[in-house]
């Protein structure tokens, strides 16, 4: 009988977590020979989730944390979603030396410095993020990747950071595809930017769950950084006309200029003048991978928005 290989997940219920939680369990994302150990503080029960065991526990309560784990299981990868502020991966490696073997963090490709063109992972990153709120996100996930290659050196253990660009697709609770749904839904019409120049690269849900399950015990993904974006370039217009054809049918515009958006403080979802595009070429090329087109990604998503906001 083959031996499944032990992943302990931190979060794991939310967004990208629990799309990852679900298709890992189901064999659908790539690998079929993983037990998930979810570690988080229960606010979606994994009920029914095959080769999957949810422990309801806040991450900051390590020794608490260690006590519910079975004893002297050794992990052969963490996956950690949810490490947002400084000390939360140290603490966590802290608690589990010597118990894991792979230590891989979902971080932000918002670390690097903004500029123009496809951004690759050896693109300069923020040095000095200030006290922005814009750049508070960023600033403490680049510092946490810091974190967890100190960590991980001290350990003698690998590390892997994966920089996703925007994510789409179920269970997104950030309000990007959703803001159009529920626009149509209510019969409001959807405004559209007519002067507005940034581009940005979209990653699906479902690849990145499938990238995350093809560096576990890869050693093509020790100790390596990974863009994960789609090569598409998307921009408002390409979006909404990706949008509209998924949607299946048309639905009423209005036009609004930058000026506007700002300052009716219209809650659009993207950069209105600025570029957030990167390469994802290296999960290509080093995990031997190939991204869902944004076209079929989005078909599917906007597939499940439709029921989730049915037109009133």
């Amino acid at each position: 009988m083959r031996m499944r290989k032990q992943i302990l997940v931190i979060g794991g219920t939310y967004f990208a977590g629990r799309v990852f939680s679900i298709l890992t369990s189901r064999g659908d994302s790539g690998r079929d020979d993983l037990e998930l150990h979810v570690v988080n503080r229960g606010r979606f029960p994994l009920n029914n989730l095959q080769h999957v065991t949810q422990y309801v526990c806040d991450r900051h309560e390590s020794e608490k944390l260690v006590s519910m784990l079975p004893d002297g299981l050794v992990f052969d990868a963490v996956v950690d979603f949810c490490a947002y502020e400084p000390g939360d991966i140290r603490t966590l490696t802290d608690a589990l030396a010597g118990r894991f073997r792979q230590y891989i963090y979902l971080s932000t490709c918002t670390v690097y410095v903004p500029a123009s063109g496809c951004l690759s992972e050896t693109a300069p990153v923020i040095e000095n993020f200030g006290s922005s709120p814009e750049f508070e996100y960023a600033g403490k996930k680049y510092a946490l990747e810091q974190e967890l290659i100190a960590a991980c050196r001290n350990a003698g253990v690998p590390y892997t950071i994966l920089r996703p660009a925007f994510i789409y697709g179920p269970f997104n609770y950030a309000p990007r595809e959703s803001f159009y749904a529920k626009h149509i839904a209510a019969g409001q019409p959807v405004p559209v930017p007519t002067d507005a120049s940034g581009r940005f690269s979209f990653v699906y849900v479902y690849d990145v769950s499938a990238i995350i399950n093809r560096c576990v015990a890869n050693e093509k993904a020790f100790d390596c950084v990974f863009n994960l974006a789609a090569p598409e370039i998307v921009d408002y217009t390409s979006f909404l006309d990706t949008f509209r054809q998924c949607y299946g049918s048309d639905f009423p515009t209005y036009p609004v200029t930058v000026r506007q958006v700002i300052e009716q403080n219209i809650p659009l979802p993207f950069p209105l003048d600025e570029d957030q595009l990167y390469s994802g070429k290296r999960a290509e090329e080093l995990l031997d991978f190939a991204y869902t087109p944004f076209a079929t990604g989005m078909k599917k998503t906007v597939e499940l928005l439709k029921d989730l906001y049915p037109k009133k």
